[in-house]
């Protein structure tokens, strides 16, 4: 049978193995007290287990390979830390292993003990090229424990992304408010030019904006200045006075402007250029002070959304999109889906990582409320799982789609999910 360990890991926590009448290798009367907790560090696999072998009551540790010789090969015998293990349970006990001491460690095998059609499940998961893995059963699953697992995914996205957000935190010495103004750099430039907007804010410091609110032009000349747009020949009146503008700020401040190579337009439709995006970043820089205290003080999401939509840009962009080459004139202020997108991948995280590292439960819930209250997002992720019967009805749904995907389904993570469980127990 081709299978990994983590298979044994799941049949022997959830016990889905002939528990009548066990013996163990030596020929020992074996019963299953408690079969422990997962260890997540270093060491045996499970922790705090109770076992009763021939009579006796053992406590200690559970090891888990799918041969016993793999004992060996990780080199368990020489590592002391093993000698509390109590019971070495297998598919297939090919040798005895011992202790560092020379001692025998009982041994279960699984071989003859777990249902085929177990087997056959696992198996049909893991190598099956459907969509997602369960994509023919998925239908068999209620939808309480497609919404309770949902929920706990949303949850495990937001610990996701507030890893990034918690290293920038420290970053910065625990400067929310900084934190904040580079995430939402961040979010302005989508997928795409995420890094660049990201390396933007880091090298352009919200205390140097600051300075300038009352000018806008400064305001757009140090953000197109810095992010590298401003170093070419331009002829139009307004990049030229950006350009004359940034090289007395530059100096002044010791600025290093980026590369305007990191910045990418390929592919992007014309009105999710980076410099629409940075014309955008601008307007809202300059027309916002103390924007992560609004942020907290909001509440509902209508008034989130006030903070960030209908922000006129500087009226060149109305026939450009880049510098120096003429469009037909069009409306280039952040729209409502941007604002969005935004929203679920600023605002709502840093709201998130900021409640749960101040331990105030209010900001966690509120981030939880926000992504509830956003319309659920249209990719194809959302797409392909409503084919299947999963609706999102809001961005609390797709945004735990969208983790499902590509964090479970794609990685053929059906033993830790719930759904994939459920499944099993068909």
């Amino acid at each position: 049978m081709l299978f990994a360990e983590e298979f044994l890991h799941y049949v022997w926590k959830q016990r889905r193995f002939n528990q009548t009448h066990l013996m163990d290798c030596q020929g020992h009367s074996l019963n299953i007290v408690q079969p422990g907790l997962v260890n997540l560090d270093s060491g045996p696999d499970f922790s705090n287990a109770k076992i009763q072998i021939g009579g006796t009551l053992w406590a200690g540790n559970v090891e888990i390979h799918i041969k016993s010789s793999d004992w060996q090969r990780h080199n368990h015998h020489k590592d002391e830390s093993y000698d509390s293990v109590i019971l070495h349970v297998v598919w297939e006990n090919d040798v005895d292993v011992f202790r560092t001491n020379g001692t025998l460690i009982p041994a279960l095998t699984l071989k003859e003990l777990i249902p085929e059609s177990l087997i056959n499940q696992y198996q049909y998961l893991k190598t099956n090229q459907n969509w997602i893995p369960c994509e023919k059963q998925i239908s068999e699953i209620d939808s309480f424990t497609i919404q309770q697992w949902l929920h706990r995914v949303l949850i495990e996205r937001l610990e996701y992304k507030s890893e990034t957000v918690t290293a920038l935190n420290q970053q910065l010495k625990g400067n929310w408010e900084e934190t904040f103004y580079v995430t939402l750099a961040q979010s302005f430039g989508f997928k795409v030019n995420a890094q660049p907007f990201a390396m933007l804010a880091q090298a352009l410091p919200q205390q140097i904006l600051a300075k300038h609110k009352n000018n806008t032009l400064q305001i757009e000349a140090l953000i197109f200045g810095q992010a590298g747009f401003l170093n070419d020949e331009l002829l139009d009146a307004y990049p030229s006075q950006l350009k004359k503008e940034f090289q007395f700020l530059r100096e002044k401040y010791k600025l290093n402007p980026l590369d305007k190579s990191v910045w990418k337009f390929s592919k992007l439709r014309p009105n999710n250029f980076p410099t629409i995006r940075l014309a955008q970043f601008a307007a809202l820089v300059n027309a916002s002070s103390h924007l992560f205290s609004k942020v907290l003080e909001a509440n509902d999401t209508s008034t989130l959304k006030k903070l960030f939509e209908n922000i006129p840009i500087n009226d060149y962009w109305e026939n450009h999109f880049q510098f120096d080459v003429v469009s037909t004139p069009s409306n280039k202020m952040v729209g409502d889906k941007s604002v969005d997108i935004i929203l679920i991948n600023a605002v709502a995280v840093v709201i998130f990582c900021y409640g749960r590292k101040s331990g105030n439960e209010t900001q966690v819930n509120a981030a939880f409320k926000l992504i509830d209250q956003i319309k659920a997002e249209e990719n194809t992720i959302v797409n392909g799982f409503r084919t299947l019967g999963i609706a999102a009805t809001s961005a609390f749904d797709s945004q735990a789609l969208i983790h499902l995907k590509n964090y479970y389904c794609d990685r053929k993570k059906c033993l830790y999910c719930s759904i994939g469980n459920k499944i099993f127990n068909l």
